[in-house]
């Protein structure tokens, strides 16, 4: 993709945010592009995310962290990590920096596992849930290519449904919240 298209695209996710955000203004005439869905999951249910193995990403290929102070949400939440995780401690860190409104200490407990998650629903290889917006979250570090956009999009799951990209990326908050983490490691769905 060329440097225009992509700052082009990236203008556009980062116009819909806002717009999202702020709520109905005047519209200009603008290519549709994927948007962050809210998030309208029963408290008992379990969003799973899986990864997909494909050749090339489409995305932010360039871009290999969240911004600089993370992006605004809607709410204030916290995260606390189980003794699992603490080989990607480091990682998910990272992940949830994504989002300004996220904070350790109390708040929902993340663990790691060290294969699929089974108990998630909606299918197979399945290598982060987050059940009830928050309320706790299971990860597969060891299933992705990069494991803090995995724990970004999880966390994400807070406050957001699936985006219609194709590929999470760091472009901006609905990249991240794509329903696939594509890599060359492991193969599934997100």
């Amino acid at each position: 993709m060329d440097k225009r298209m992509f700052l082009r695209s990236c203008l556009v996710a980062a116009v819909t945010v806002l717009a999202a955000i702020a709520g109905p203004v005047a519209q200009a005439e603008v290519a549709p592009q994927p948007a962050v869905a809210a998030q309208t999951a029963h408290p008992e249910a379990g969003h799973g995310s899986t990864v997909a193995d494909v050749g090339s990403r489409a995305g932010s290929a360039d871009l290999l962290e969240p911004p600089p102070g993370g992006w605004d949400t809607p709410s204030q939440r916290s995260f606390t990590l189980t003794g699992s995780c603490q080989p990607y401690a480091s990682a998910i860190r990272q992940g949830a920096a994504a989002w300004k409104g996220l904070t350790e200490g109390g708040g929902t407990p993340v663990e790691c596992r060290t294969s699929h998650i089974t108990d998630c629903g909606g299918g197979g290889n399945i290598v982060g849930c987050n059940w009830g917006q928050g309320q706790r979250i299971a990860l597969f570090p060891g299933g992705v290519g990069d494991a803090s956009l995995l724990a970004a999009h999880e966390f994400g799951h807070d406050w957001y449904g699936h985006s219609n990209y194709q590929c999470a990326g760091w472009g901006s908050p609905a990249e991240v919240m794509a329903p696939s983490i594509c890599t060359l490691r492991g193969t599934g769905r997100m």
